[in-house]
């Protein structure tokens, strides 16, 4: 065999793993070098203990949206989800009542939230992005009723031995000047997304939500049942919210009524990053999350550097069109079919 066909082979190959590459590891390793050369303390082992934590919720919120932008829906829900669901948590706590009850509780009537979503879709036939977003402000505003507008605390007085548990750091390890510590939330964030992942591709799930994103009538003549399947993806979707609320609880130490604000565009930034595409039928989980860990990577590390939080979000939003025209590029395989058909020949 020649050197250019050794060559064209070569170069084939790299193109076909390239192709099942999300965008948001080429974003997350420039990301993360680029703040470690420049931003004083960024790679520190504490800075780096306090942006895994800080980005447990939204891995958890991209992995929701992800789900839903896979089967072509949306769901800009999920903040004001959150919101609603920790005050719930915080206000059942403080009250005395026991808090494995008031968690559950609280993801419950996530989930119910997640459910009226998937049934205004998919019976009302109402477009994703409005109904979610309309429900987004529902939720928001029970949480503002509830809570009458004001933070609702879990101080040593209605704290109790559950909630420090959860709130315990379970590793920490010396490095230099600080330390890396690594706690519950980050144990439960692992073990929900490893849960959420195994269902995924264990199950049908996967392959009924790509199939009902890529061609909705085609699934339909595959005998798939799209609005069942639709109905739950919604409802995922607030469970995930749910305990995504619990987290922020406990991070927190208290639930606020705005604790989910903008969270749900976060989450569209981290699965669109992620390679998911808005149009349905395509996108990774695994990736949605390095996005989640880039888009705080660069909060962090941005915050770090004294940037004003305004310019932050322009900056996402930034990233945000640049993640789409990443996408729509990496769709455009012409190139490359070009490059697979010559290393064949």
């Amino acid at each position: 065999m020649s050197d250019f066909k050794i060559q064209n082979k070569l170069i084939v190959h790299v193109l076909r793993i390239n192709r099942r590459m999300p965008n948001s590891i080429y974003i997350f390793i420039v990301v993360f070098l680029g703040l470690s050369m420049s931003v004083n303390n960024f790679f520190s082992a504490t800075n780096l203990a306090t942006l895994l934590e800080q980005t447990c919720i939204l891995s958890l919120l991209s992995v929701a949206m992800s789900l839903a932008i896979i089967s072509a829906g949306i769901d800009l829900s999920v903040g004001g989800i959150v919101s609603f669901a920790g005050i719930i948590m915080a206000l059942m706590v403080s009250s005395g009542i026991n808090t494995v009850f008031a968690v559950i509780v609280g993801i419950f009537a996530a989930l119910i939230f997640g459910l009226l979503n998937g049934l205004i879709v998919v019976k009302m036939k109402v477009v994703p992005f409005i109904a979610t977003f309309g429900m987004m402000g529902v939720a928001q505003g029970i949480a503002n009723l509830l809570s009458n507008k004001r933070a609702i605390y879990l101080n040593e007085d209605n704290g109790n031995i559950i909630i420090h548990f959860l709130q315990n750091k379970l590793i920490e390890i010396n490095i230099g000047d600080g330390a890396f510590s690594i706690n519950m939330i980050v144990i439960i964030t692992i073990l929900s997304i490893a849960l959420i992942i195994f269902i995924y591709k264990k199950t049908q799930l996967g392959l009924y939500l790509y199939a009902i994103g890529g061609n909705r009538e085609a699934a339909k003549l595959s005998h798939i049942r799209v609005d069942m399947w639709n109905i739950g993806v919604y409802v995922i979707t607030g469970l995930i919210a749910g305990i995504a609320a619990l987290l922020m609880v406990l991070r927190l130490n208290s639930a606020q009524p705005t604790a989910g604000d903008g969270l749900e565009f976060q989450a569209v930034v981290a699965a669109v990053l992620g390679g998911n595409d808005l149009k349905g039928g395509k996108g990774s989980i695994a990736g949605a999350i390095l996005g989640a860990f880039s888009v705080y990577a660069l909060k962090n590390g941005l915050a770090l550097a004294g940037v004003n939080s305004f310019l932050i979000m322009i900056i996402l939003g930034a990233v945000l069109v640049i993640g789409m025209v990443l996408n729509t590029l990496a769709s455009n395989h012409n190139f490359s079919k070009k490059y697979v058909t010559r290393g064949m020949e």
